[in-house]
């Protein structure tokens, strides 16, 4: 297409606002165009192309969730009951929309959790079979309000979706992958907690492609590679791999064996593995749990395990027998829970390890879920600050060049938990400056618009951020 039929196709697609599909079109890709040399034309259509082939093809696993709403499970529909039933209905919300288990014990939600219906914006019924479920649906502004008031965090109703690859020894010592098919306590506490908490969370299908790309050993050993290359399919944000066993005293892991590697492949970063390799022995943790907030960046070394730091291989016959110590930490992780739990986190640029301890499956994967939602609250939830000290901003965004795109760019940036309110103060050509207000810090507006591909901001020739609070409106 000529660039004198797209000025005249996007003019007439901006001057119509009887057809919709169009408008949608032409906000998307309209730009002001000037007269070009022949040159200038073709680069003008290079970017163009460009343009909308990053929009085509641009893919994020950001999911919204509704954080003002709970089902509760009930025994009948009496006053008593329904009023019980607000009040945890109410619990659940305050936990989703703060992302913290710590916020209910604060005594500004404790006194709302008196009386749950002050927030109460309507209620209902639904049935599966012979369960009744109370459904409340509460005032989301007002709840933001009482967790800014009390400087609780507010998170948002964007969240980024979780792979969970999980591999479970059974009382016969074999070990299976859960997958979304198979009912099994941790998978169903997984579930449960994971909508209780407002998470989106998913299993792995396990179909044919599943079983090629990963073996059970992958997820056993918390291979990263293997994990991470098996979950491209499923576009997420973030991973996690873990295996569930029986926590015994009386059984110490193995030592690891340093795996052999083929002549051939000397300078590879894989191995091959077989069925009698033990993987229980790879077992140098790094406990920094999610429930402290703390995940630390891990490096990974050439025989798939990880450590704090890079570290050399060791010879099986240089390695030291068990310490006292050693024995004696063994025996303190036995008494912490019958069964226990190590997992790997893998985002886009961190890995770290953990373990947690209970007495049942179903347990750890509740305690799983609570600390990793602790944990992304932590990343995402914007603590208030005092109106007085509310830092504003100017931001440019580029690409807004019509009504509807400025009304679709208001509308995402009033959407964002951390802005409190922004208004467009200059226009020049296609771009918006707008002036925000933040709730939090500038830090978390960046967290929350790098959730999702919509705001992306302008980078330099070297691929870094520019200079100033600089975006591209890609809706």
């Amino acid at each position: 297409m000529r660039v004198d039929d797209l000025r005249s196709l996007l003019l007439s697609k901006e001057a119509s606002s009887k057809d919709a599909a169009s408008t949608y079109v032409a906000s998307r890709h309209v730009v002001s165009i000037r007269e070009y040399s022949h040159q200038g034309a073709l680069m003008l259509k290079a970017l163009m192309l460009f343009v909308m082939c990053a929009t085509a093809f641009a893919t994020n696993a950001i999911e919204r969730i509704v954080v003002n709403e709970a089902k509760v499970l009930v025994d009948d529909q009496s006053s008593r009951t329904q009023k019980s039933a607000a009040k945890k209905a109410l619990r659940e919300v305050f936990l989703k929309m703060s992302g913290s288990s710590e916020t209910l014990s604060n005594a500004g939600v404790r006194a709302a959790l008196v009386s749950p219906e002050a927030l109460l914006r309507s209620y209902r019924y639904s049935y599966n079979g012979d369960e009744t479920y109370y459904v409340a649906e509460f005032d989301s502004s007002k709840i933001a309000e009482i967790l800014q008031r009390e400087m609780l965090p507010l998170w948002g109703d964007r969240r980024p979706e979780t792979l969970i690859w999980l591999a479970i020894q059974d009382e016969k010592e074999n070990k299976v992958i859960i997958d979304e098919a198979l009912n099994h306590p941790i998978s169903e506490a997984i579930n449960t907690t994971a909508k209780k908490r407002g998470l989106p969370l998913s299993l792995p299908l396990m179909d044919l492609t599943d079983s090629v790309n990963i073996s059970t050993y992958d997820i056993w050993g918390r291979f990263v590679e293997p994990v991470r290359n098996a979950s491209e399919r499923y576009q997420v944000d973030n991973i996690i791999a873990a295996r569930v066993y029986k926590n015994d005293a009386t059984s110490v892991p193995d030592f690891p064996r340093e795996p052999e590697v083929p002549a051939s492949t000397e300078n590879e970063e894989t191995y091959e593995l077989s069925d009698e390799d033990d993987f229980s022995s790879i077992d140098e943790l790094v406990q920094s749990q999610f429930d402290n907030g703390n995940v630390d960046s891990v490096e990974a070394v050439p025989n798939g395990a990880m450590t704090g730091q890079q570290t050399e291989q060791t010879a099986p016959s240089s390695v030291k027998p068990f310490t006292m110590d050693e024995f004696e930490e063994y025996a303190k992780r036995a008494e912490a829970g019958d069964f226990g739990l190590d997992w790997v986190f893998i985002s886009n640029d961190s890995v770290s390890y953990g373990s947690i301890y209970d007495d049942t499956p179903a347990a750890l994967g509740n305690a799983l879920v609570d600390a990793y939602a602790n944990y992304l609250s932590s990343q995402y939830a914007v603590i208030g600050v005092n109106e007085a000290d509310r830092e504003i901003l100017e931001i440019s965004v580029a690409n807004v060049g019509s009504l509807s795109s400025y009304a679709s760019l208001k509308r995402y940036l009033m959407s964002l938990s951390v802005i409190e309110n922004a208004a467009l103060i200059k226009q020049s050509g296609t771009v918006a400056t707008f002036s925000v207000t933040l709730i939090g810090t500038s830090d978390d507006l960046m967290n929350s618009v790098g959730l999702e591909a919509k705001l992306n901001p302008v980078t330099d020739a070297y691929g870094q951020p520019v200079q100033g609070f600089n975006f591209y409106w890609n809706n």
